[in-house]
């Protein structure tokens, strides 16, 4: 009876901890006016970020090259079980637009963008890439926002 029971648990946490983990990816080239947009901090949430940043639900966090061209992948792997659904939305931090010699004083631009959930699939890998194309962040985006400092993320 007892080697019963334990097969049926283990069976019950193996299929959670499988079924459970989800995934999700995104790329695409950033913008500032007609100049690639470098060096821009891009964040993969778990779920929608409040007011502030909620570090712990952070899949991913990159930064655009040269050519403003990022990749971003997460997946809810080390999440506990309570918390593997995936409604996934990218920040983006730039100075796109703002006075040079202002910088130390002036707030990144902020704004999220909500990615579709038919992207999202299970397991650790992303199977299919959202593709964002080409997005001109010198646009004010509805609900942008300024912030001074961006909470980092523990090692």
């Amino acid at each position: 009876m007892k080697p019963i029971i334990l097969l049926c648990l283990l069976s019950v946490v193996l299929a959670a901890s499988i079924g459970g983990k989800k995934a999700v990816g995104a790329k695409g080239t950033l913008l500032c006016g007609k100049a690639p947009a470098s060096n821009v901090r891009v964040r993969l949430f778990r779920v929608k970020p409040g007011k502030k940043d909620d570090v712990a639900q952070i899949l991913d966090e990159k930064y655009t090259g040269p050519q403003g061209m990022f990749h971003v992948e997460g997946n809810t792997n080390g999440f506990p079980l309570n918390e593997t659904d995936l409604q996934p939305v990218i920040s983006f931090y730039h100075h796109c637009d703002d006075d040079p010699k202002k910088l130390e004083k002036t707030a990144f631009r902020r704004f999220n963008y909500i990615l579709p959930e038919t992207f999202v699939n299970q397991g650790e890998k992303a199977k299919k890439t959202y593709d964002l194309g080409s997005l001109n962040i010198q646009l004010e985006f509805p609900s942008e926002k300024r912030e001074k400092t961006i909470v980092e993320k523990s090692a």
